[in-house]
């Protein structure tokens, strides 16, 4: 194990290409990022460390273009990251690629009964080590940087591998690799939080949930385009329209710019070089466009489905979850629940690992031939509906 202020900093382009070359030989490195993107829609990279070995590399993008790392992460070694939604956002937008082949000790976690855990949590967990975070809000764009913020740096690399591997001896125990390689497989192919498809991005906002018809198709024309206009800004979303703008706008549908200028939510200092004019457009185009046909399908919660069914399931959907020792989060959400009583057939408690957990139970409850029940302890258990006990 190397300790800290060992680690290589790398400043110049050719010393990183030898970098890159060492780098692809590997069978298995850490990655991990500092970024900013408090005040813009793109994170802001200013350091990239990564683990081989017994070295430690510091990548200073700001000096050095990280585009030979595209040759490592083609059929390359496996990356170890954690909680790597983030950084494989950022790699993808300044490398141009992604690793083929990755571990997230925070999902790998997540089968051992983690619940979005932090990484401080889970070395000082399985490693005893206690990371220091006094560091965390440094301002990682200054330069030069200081030798204790280079060491902050380092640490969230240099135990990765080897908790990788102490995480893949439990789930090796308790017969879930082929799970974690499931999901890691479905985790890449879906991408990262995606800034590339705006059309999808009302689907992030609470308020907008709520909303059906003419609101609802409102609501997610607005949100495309808030998106769109952050994209091209380059700045967060909030500074073009916050959430709670984007559902009052939509439910009021304004056809005039004075009226929007009443709406709760909106502020007015963000409606300025003709941005009201522009919100305006994008309601009227959208009345004269219409709901699209299929827009009952895209969120499966605005079917017919009883009363009551989609609250019970996820109580014994948590408590299935409790009783496996997996997180509740990775097992499945209230919207996965709601496709399965929709009946949409894309669940993912219909297929893979899922179906493994809960999908055959979850077919037979719904079937009638489970019943549920509240046990002592307040958790949901199962059983026939003969009376037998379900395990």
């Amino acid at each position: 194990m190397i300790g800290l202020g060992e680690y290589h900093y790398v400043e110049h382009g050719r010393a990183f290409e030898e970098v890159a070359s060492h780098l692809a030989r590997a069978e298995v490195i850490a990655i991990d990022t500092e970024f900013h993107r408090e005040k813009s829609y793109f994170a802001k990279l200013a350091l990239v460390q990564i683990a081989a070995g017994d070295q430690v590399f510091i990548i200073d993008p700001l000096r050095v273009d990280l585009a030979p790392l595209a040759d490592v992460f083609v059929d390359g070694p496996e990356v170890v990251l954690h909680a790597a939604t983030q950084d494989l956002e950022i790699l993808r937008r300044k490398v141009g690629a992604i690793p083929s082949r990755i571990h997230d000790t925070q999902i790998a976690a997540g089968f051992l009964g983690y619940s979005t855990p932090s990484l401080a949590l889970l070395l000082e967990a399985f490693l005893g080590v206690r990371l220091d975070k006094s560091d965390r809000l440094s301002d990682w764009m200054a330069r030069p940087l200081e030798p204790k913020q280079l060491d902050y740096a380092a640490q969230d690399v240099l135990y990765l591998v080897e908790l990788r591997d102490i995480l893949m001896g439990q789930l090796e125990e308790m017969n879930r690799v082929d799970w974690l390689a499931e999901e890691l497989a479905d985790f890449v192919a879906q991408g990262v939080r995606a800034a590339s498809d705006p059309s999808r991005s009302w689907s992030r906002i609470r308020e907008v949930k709520a909303l059906k018809g003419r609101a609802r198709h409102l609501a997610m024309a607005l949100a495309a385009w808030r998106e769109e206009r952050a994209m091209e800004l380059d700045i967060p979303v909030r500074y073009v329209l916050a959430d709670l703008a984007v559902a009052t706008v939509a439910q009021a549908a304004p056809r005039r710019t004075a009226q929007l200028r009443t709406i709760r939510g909106v502020e007015l200092r963000n409606l300025g070089n003709g941005v009201d004019k522009q919100i305006i457009e994008v309601i009227e185009k959208a009345l004269a466009s219409g709901p699209p046909v299929a827009e009952e399908t895209v969120q499966p919660e605005t079917a017919d489905i009883p009363p009551g069914s989609a609250a019970l399931l996820s109580a014994w959907l948590a408590s299935r979850a409790k009783a496996l020792h997996i997180d509740p989060n990775l097992l499945g959400t209230r919207s996965d629940l709601n496709e399965v009583l929709a009946g949409t057939g894309n669940s993912r408690l219909s297929r893979g690992w899922r179906k493994e957990a809960v999908g055959g139970y979850l077919e037979r409850i719904i079937a009638g031939e489970i019943a549920l029940y509240l046990t002592s302890s307040g958790e949901v258990a199962m059983a026939e509906n003969s009376g037998a006990k379900v395990d």
